[in-house]
């Protein structure tokens, strides 16, 4: 046995350290002086080692283990996510949003047409398409844009062997009754619709001259779910409007039991807040959102199989000009495209995903590093945006201990709350 290369050790207290194991993402208390030989272990610990992961057999590739991940999950070819930028248009101006919104930006009839010839390309290939619409603020095309390509890949759903679903990210402000009932006559999947926390920080960030934007979003997300619906409730939160985020609980409290199991809750810390430590506070605000029967998102620590959408070989985000990337975080009007959809519907993104693969599989940082498993080198747009061969997001111990920090608290939250972050 071998003891495996993915341990943290972490101080608790002056008498004891946690021991993680970041592939398991399993830990045990042991003792400051603990020396972690195995042969000093009674029978009951070392099975209990062994089971954790902190020991592993002589011949076990861990990081063997990793990239078997990476590639099963990559390169799985069984469904293709398509997800279209009916514009970069939006209705609000949010101060965080990293997009240059182009007012004059909306997919043009001839573009409409590619995509259409990239889903027959689509239903010849895979078992089945996602097919997702993000932007700018996708409701914006919603008659010119999403919903003839919603007709269009339910016609071929039907008229082949391919299923399909369609997500939503949007700020639900355009959701109207006409568009529900529109979505009733196709598989519509999770609408991802955010707040930006409780009314009055909202309405400070999402001004609109047509009324109430919180209230209005609120009655929406209400409607989606009531309607049979799934909504991801994202709540993006900051050190100023964290406090103020409990009056969202509120707005749903009284909503019937069945539109709830409808409404999943994720709280995101606005990435440019990132340097206040505000994680015991939103978990505290999960737990009141458990109270009233609305249940988080599902929360996952160890990435490498189960990997981001950017990173899959069968992805593409197509812009409303007809240029290809494959990420959707990022300023599509100051970003190189990474193809471009040409009149057949053909898409040639293969070198952008190898590119990055490339990327993940030949840092060395990364082969040797503790907390591989739940970092994996970073998201596709890190992976892209990395200059050198070699580099790192964590790279003193102190970084990488504060991530395992971060876990650990976190995993007791949900062990407090009763929630699982495993399959």
């Amino acid at each position: 046995m071998k003891q495996s290369i993915f341990n943290n050790r972490i101080p608790l207290s002056s008498n004891t350290d946690i021991l993680f194991n970041s592939f398991t993402e399993l830990s045990l208390i042991v003792d400051k002086n603990f020396a972690f030989n195995e042969n000093d272990l009674s029978q009951e610990s070392f099975d209990e080692f062994c089971q954790k992961g902190f020991l592993v057999e002589d011949h076990v590739d861990e990081v063997g283990l990793i990239y078997n991940g990476f590639k099963e999950t990559y390169s799985s070819d069984r469904t293709f996510k398509l997800t279209i930028n009916p514009t970069l248009n939006c209705n609000f101006r949010c101060w965080y949003c990293y997009e240059t919104h182009n007012v004059r930006s909306a997919m043009s009839n001839e573009c409409l047409k590619r995509v259409m010839r990239c889903i027959d390309r689509i239903s010849k290939k895979y078992r089945s398409l996602e097919l997702a619409f993000f932007g700018g603020e996708p409701l914006m095309q919603y008659s010119e844009i999403v919903k003839p390509l919603i007709e269009y890949v339910h016609m071929v759903s039907r008229a082949s062997d391919m299923q399909y679903q369609v997500t939503f990210t949007t700020n639900g402000f355009l959701i109207s009754d006409e568009i529900i009932d529109d979505f009733k006559s196709f598989n519509i999947g999770v609408s991802q619709i955010t707040l930006d926390g409780g009314p009055s920080a909202h309405n400070k960030t999402r001004v609109s001259r047509a009324g109430n934007s919180y209230e209005i979003i609120v009655a929406n997300i209400i409607k989606m779910a009531s309607a049979g619906f799934p909504v991801i409730l994202r709540v993006n939160v900051t050190k100023e409007n964290i406090k103020g985020a409990t009056e969202i609980v509120e707005s749903f409290k009284s909503v019937c039991k069945d539109a709830k199991r409808n409404i999943n809750v994720l709280i995101q810390q606005v990435w440019q807040d990132a340097k206040n430590d505000i994680l015991d506070e939103i978990w505290s605000l999960y737990s009141e959102f458990l109270k009233i029967g609305i249940s988080p998102w599902r929360r996952r620590f160890n990435f490498y199989n189960s990997c981001c959408y950017a990173d899959m070989r069968h992805s593409a985000v197509i812009n409303h000009d007809g240029k290809i990337f494959k990420c959707t975080a990022i300023d599509f009007d100051r970003k190189s495209p990474d193809g471009e959809l040409q009149k057949d519907g053909g898409m040639d993104i293969d070198p952008a995903f190898d590119a990055r693969l490339k990327k993940r599989k030949e840092n060395q940082l990364c082969k040797r590093c503790r907390i591989l498993p739940v970092c994996n080198g970073g998201c596709s747009k890190n992976v892209d945006q990395a200059g050198v061969s070699n580099y790192c997001l964590h790279p003193t111990d102190d970084d990488k201990n504060k991530v395992v920090k971060n876990i650990i608290r976190e995993q007791l939250h949900m062990s407090r709350l009763g929630i699982s972050w495993k399959d």
